[in-house]
C-alpha cells in the first residue's frame, strides 16, 4: 500500500517536473562553475590521473561545460527532453566512473563538479572538501544517474500510451468492421453436435 502510494506521489506531473527544473538547475550551476574557471577545472580534471593523453583532457575541459549547459537549459525549457536526459544520464554515468576509480585509489582531490563559492561555502573548510571529495562524488553521481534515469522513464512513458491504445483501437476496429470475423449461423449448426436417437 505505501509502495502505491508512493509510485502514485511520484507519478504526479508537479513531482516530475520539479526534479526536471532542479536537475536542469544544477547542471547550469555545474557549467557556470566551469566556464568561469576553465583552467582551475582542466587541472581538476588532470587530478584524476586518467590514462589518456593530455589532449584528450583539454578537449573533455572544453567540451563538457558547454554540453552541461545546452542540457541544463533545455530541460528549464522542457523542448527536447528525451535528447537531453539521454545526454546527461551519459554525462553521470562517465562521472560515476570517474568518481568512482578516484575514490578506490584513495586520491585526495576535489572533484572539480562545483563552485561552491556560489552558495557562501569556504573553500578551505572541512564541509567544502568532504562535498567535493570523491566519495561523495561517487554518491551523488549515482543519485544523480538514478534520477535522470527515472526521468526518462516517464518521459517515454507519457509518450508510449497514447500510441499503444491507439493501435489497439484502430485494431479492434478493424476487426469489429470485418465481416469475415463475423461467425454466420450456418456454421454454428454445422458445428452442434447431433443428438443420437
Amino acid at each position: 500500500m505505501n509502495l502505491a502510494r508512493i509510485q502514485a506521489w511520484m507519478d504526479r506531473p508537479g513531482v516530475r517536473q520539479g526534479a526536471q527544473v532542479f536537475l536542469g538547475i544544477l547542471l547550469v550551476w555545474a557549467a557556470v562553475s566551469k566556464i568561469a574557471n576553465p583552467t582551475k577545472f582542466l587541472g581538476d580534471i588532470l587530478a584524476y590521473r586518467l590514462p589518456f593523453p593530455r589532449g584528450w583532457h583539454s578537449l573533455v575541459a572544453a567540451v563538457l561545460p558547454w554540453t552541461e549547459l545546452l542540457c541544463g537549459l533545455l530541460l528549464l525549457a522542457g523542448s527536447w527532453l528525451e535528447a537531453a536526459l539521454g545526454i546527461t544520464m551519459g554525462l553521470f554515468g562517465v562521472f560515476v566512473v570517474a568518481t568512482g576509480q578516484a575514490w578506490m585509489r584513495g586520491l585526495q582531490i576535489s572533484c572539480g563538479c562545483f563552485d561552491l563559492k556560489l552558495l557562501g561555502f569556504d573553500s578551505e573548510s572541512r564541509l567544502a572538501h568532504f562535498l567535493e571529495s570523491p566519495g561523495f562524488a561517487l554518491f551523488r553521481n549515482l543519485v544523480l544517474f538514478a534520477l535522470t534515469a527515472w526521468l526518462l522513464s516517464r518521459v517515454f512513458r507519457k509518450s508510449a500510451p497514447a500510441g499503444a491504445v491507439s493501435s489497439v483501437g484502430d485494431r479492434m476496429t478493424t476487426r469489429s468492421n470485418n465481416p469475415l470475423d463475423t461467425p454466420h449461423p450456418s456454421s454454428n449448426r454445422k458445428n452442434r453436435p447431433r443428438n443420437r436417437r
